[in-house]
């Protein structure tokens, strides 16, 4: 989208040079010679790069959550790569948010790497989110779909020989794209695990609810809120302009 304004301005602007009013109507006045392009044009400019640029910022998350069954203190570790995960204790809640652009909407693989993945237990208060590649695989099972997260830590000497983050657990398949839904832990006895300092570090953790959220809403977005708001004086703007250029005719 921002290209596109992006270009008629610039159209906008060669109409203005060489004094070619047809090229666009927001090219109400061509500037002097030497002079800048008409205002009209860096102004729609301006509306549309903060547009987009609210627009960008919207992604959907995936969060699901339950009780840490095995902390530090059960004689794992302790932490050394991030040491907050030593005040976690058994019982308290915790929370896996997935953050990324686009939508998830079937079954599939999903390589999300580059989103943000973050693992917190408020209670503690601890958090993790030092993750490299992430992805979500999702399996239809019947009439139910299974959901397989994987993240990989930046720390320590490697993914897969215990630096990471995985999650397994069920849904209702219907269910996918809703909020507060009861989850069923897979990978027994720990849906949730996370491994950290080569797998020294273990913790584990039920999976008991699920919840997407999408980006799109009943309510306006950022970035209509403010094209609305600052196109008003554009517009504004360009009536003016063309109410004097009729007045010089």
């Amino acid at each position: 989208m921002i290209m596109l304004y992006s270009i008629s301005c610039v159209r906008c602007i060669i109409g203005a040079q060489s004094k070619e009013f047809h090229v666009t109507r927001f090219c109400i006045q061509p500037p002097a010679r030497g002079g800048s392009p008409s205002r009209v044009c860096h102004w729609l400019l301006a509306v549309f790069m903060v547009s987009a640029l609210a627009g960008g910022a919207a992604a959907d998350t995936v969060t699901f959550s339950g009780n840490i069954t095995q902390s530090t203190q059960d004689g794992t570790g302790p932490a050394v790569n991030n040491p907050d995960l030593n005040n976690i204790q058994d019982l308290q809640d915790y929370t896996v948010t997935l953050a990324f652009a686009g939508s998830i909407t079937a079954p599939g693989f999903y390589d999300l790497t580059g989103s943000s993945l973050m693992f917190s237990v408020p209670a503690a208060p601890a958090t993790e989110s030092s993750f490299g590649s992430i992805s979500l695989t999702i399996t239809a099972n019947g009439s139910f779909d299974d959901l397989s997260l994987l993240g990989c830590l930046t720390t320590g000497s490697d993914c897969l020989v215990g630096n990471q983050l995985s999650g397994n657990f069920r849904i209702p398949a219907a269910l996918l794209n809703a909020q507060n839904v009861p989850a069923i832990g897979l990978d027994q006895p720990h849906p949730l695990d996370l491994l950290e300092d080569d797998g020294t570090t273990d913790i584990h953790g039920s999976i008991t609810t699920y919840s997407y959220t999408g980006s799109t809403s009943a309510v306006p977005e950022p970035s209509s809120v403010v094209l609305l708001i600052f196109a008003l004086p554009a517009l504004s703007l360009i009536k003016k302009q063309l109410h004097n250029r009729r007045k010089r005719i």
